[in-house]
C-alpha cells in the first residue's frame, strides 16, 4: 500500500467518525431550540401581555344608513381616500393576530344635509369581535362629496374632424349629417348633470368621402355651453353607448336656370319673352346626394305671374334656393336668393274696353238660354308700345267657357271672362283688370220646351 492510500484510509475514518457525532448535535441543538421558544413565550406572556401593532390598507365605509343624506337620496360621490392605516393597542392574545379584514374605517353621514363636501372624521370597528384600543388613524379625516343621482336626456349631435369630401363632392352640414340614436339619458350627479347642455358623439377618421358614408361609435362628449364636462371620477352613466353618425355626400352639378310662365294668352310667346329675362345669376352650382345625382341641364326655380308683369321700372320676381331646391341638394355656393328682371325698355300698358256683344259663350248647356248682363269690361293689355298703339278690340277674343258649369241654376251668377289675341303673340293681360279674369254678369233662363 503506498502513502496515498494510506492517508485516503485515515481521512476515511475521521470522515465517518465526525458524521455520526454531528448527528447527535443536531438533535441536541434542535431540542435547545424549542426550549428556548418556549421559555420566550411563557416570559413574553407573563411579562409583556400588552403590546402594539400596526394594520395597513384597512377600507372606509360611508355610513348612510338612517340618516338625512339618505332620505334626500344623497350619495357619496366620491372620497379623498379608500383605506387607512390604522395602530392599535391591546392584549397580545386580542391584537396580535388581528389583519387587514378583521376592521373597518367608519365614516358616519349623520351631518350631512346639501349636496357638497364635507372632511368625515373616522371610527374603527371591529369585524371579529376583537378587543383592542385605537391609538391613531392615518388619515383621521375623509374628505367626501355628496350629492344627489339625476337622469337627463340630452339631444346628441356629430362632432367629426379628419373626415372630408372629394374634389368635385361636399359633405353635408350638421343638420344633414344624422345621428342614430339621436338622444342620450345621462346619470349621474346632479350638481354635473344639470350643468349639460349638449352631448356630441366624436368620429376621428383620417379618410376623404366620396358618397354617403355611416361611421360607428361609441365616444359621447358631454358640454356644458362651449365648456367640455370632464367625468374624471366615471360618475356618470349612459343609457346608450353605441351610435352611428350617417354623413350624407354630395356630387357638385351646375345648372341653368328657369321660370315658369302663366296667365298669358294662348297666343303669347313664351319662349321669346323668356328670352329676355335677365338673371342675376346665370346658372346655379348644386350639391346633389349621391343616391339622387341624376346630371341635370336646368332647374326650375318658380312662376312668373303674367298679371304682375306691367310698365314699372323695376319689374324684378325674387326666388330663394331654399325654396325651390329640393332636401337631397345644396346650393353650393351659398347664393340663397336669384332676381330675375322681366323687361321693361319699349314696354307699355294699355286698355281696352270689350262690350258685351264681342264677349263669347262657349260650351254652354242647351236647356238655358244666357245673356250677359255686364256692360262689358275692360282689361287692360301690356306688350311693346307700338303693338300696342295698333291694337283694337277686334284683335281680342274675349271668352265664357261654361264646359265646366254643371250646378248652373236659372237666375244670375257670375263667370270669368279670358281673353286672347291671335294676331300678336308678345301682348299680354296685366294689372287689376287681368285679374284671372274679370267676372262678368250673366242672366240664365230656363227654356220653354213646350
Amino acid at each position: 500500500m503506498n502513502v496515498f492510500g494510506v492517508i485516503k484510509n485515515v481521512f476515511k475514518k475521521f470522515s465517518n467518525s465526525f458524521s455520526k457525532l454531528f448527528e447527535k448535535d443536531v438533535v441536541i441543538k434542535i431540542t435547545s431550540i424549542i426550549a428556548a421558544i418556549a421559555i420566550w413565550f411563557v416570559i413574553s406572556v407573563s411579562e409583556y401581555p400588552i403590546i402594539n401593532e400596526i394594520v395597513y390598507n384597512v377600507p372606509i365605509q360611508i355610513a348612510l344608513e338612517g340618516t338625512y343624506a339618505e332620505a334626500s337620496g344623497y350619495q357619496a360621490m366620491s372620497q379623498s381616500v379608500e383605506t387607512v392605516t390604522v395602530y392599535l393597542t391591546g392584549n397580545r392574545g386580542e391584537v396580535g393576530n388581528i389583519k387587514t379584514e378583521d376592521l373597518v374605517a367608519v365614516a358616519s353621514a349623520d351631518n350631512v344635509m346639501y349636496a357638497m363636501e364635507y372632511n368625515l372624521p373616522l371610527e374603527i370597528e371591529s369585524l371579529s369581535n376583537k378587543d383592542f384600543e385605537v391609538t391613531k388613524i392615518e388619515p383621521a379625516i375623509v374628505n367626501v362629496s355628496f350629492d344627489r343621482i339625476i337622469t337627463k336626456e340630452i339631444p346628441v349631435s356629430p362632432e367629426i374632424t379628419g373626415v372630408n369630401a372629394a374634389d368635385g363632392y361636399i359633405m353635408g352640414d350638421v343638420n344633414d349629417i344624422a345621428v342614430v340614436p339621436n338622444k342620450v339619458s345621462v346619470t349621474g350627479p346632479a350638481s354635473t348633470v344639470d350643468e349639460i347642455t349638449k352631448a356630441t358623439v366624436i368620429i376621428r377618421e383620417d379618410t376623404i368621402l366620396t358618397n354617403t358614408t355611416d361611421f360607428k361609435t361609441n365616444t359621447i362628449k358631454l358640454y356644458n355651453n362651449a365648456t367640455v364636462i370632464h367625468d374624471e371620477y366615471g360618475q356618470l352613466k349612459y343609457d346608450k353607448n353605441d351610435f352611428t353618425v350617417h354623413v350624407p355626400v354630395y356630387a357638385k352639378q351646375t345648372v341653368k336656370l328657369d321660370v315658369r310662365i302663366t296667365n298669358a294668352p294662348p297666343s303669347f310667346n313664351v319662349e321669346a319673352f323668356k328670352e329676355q329675362l335677365e338673371y342675376s345669376v346665370n346658372e346655379l352650382v348644386v350639391a346633389v346626394a349621391d343616391e339622387n345625382a341624376v346630371e341635370r341641364n336646368k332647374v326650375d326655380i318658380g312662376t312668373i305671374d303674367m298679371r304682375e308683369v306691367g310698365d314699372d321700372e323695376e319689374e324684378e320676381f325674387t326666388f330663394f334656393t331654399a325654396d325651390f331646391l329640393p332636401e337631397s341638394y345644396q346650393d353650393w355656393n351659398d347664393v340663397k336668393e336669384i332676381t330675375v328682371k322681366c323687361p321693361t325698355e319699349g314696354i307699355g300698358v294699355r286698355p281696352i274696353h270689350i262690350t258685351n256683344s264681342s264677349i263669347q259663350l262657349i260650351n254652354a248647356p242647351s236647356q238655358f238660354e244666357f245673356k250677359i248682363v255686364t256692360s262689358g269690361v275692360t282689361p287692360m293689355f301690356a306688350g311693346p308700345e307700338k303693338t300696342l298703339e295698333q291694337m283694337t278690340y277686334i284683335d281680342v277674343n274675349a271668352q265664357i267657357d261654361m264646359l265646366n258649369t254643371f250646378d248652373i241654376e236659372e237666375g244670375y251668377c257670375k263667370l270669368p271672362v279670358t281673353f286672347s289675341i291671335p294676331a300678336y303673340d308678345d301682348i299680354w293681360c296685366t294689372g287689376s283688370e287681368g285679374v284671372l279674369s274679370p267676372m262678368a254678369t250673366i242672366q240664365v233662363i230656363a227654356k220653354d220646351n213646350n
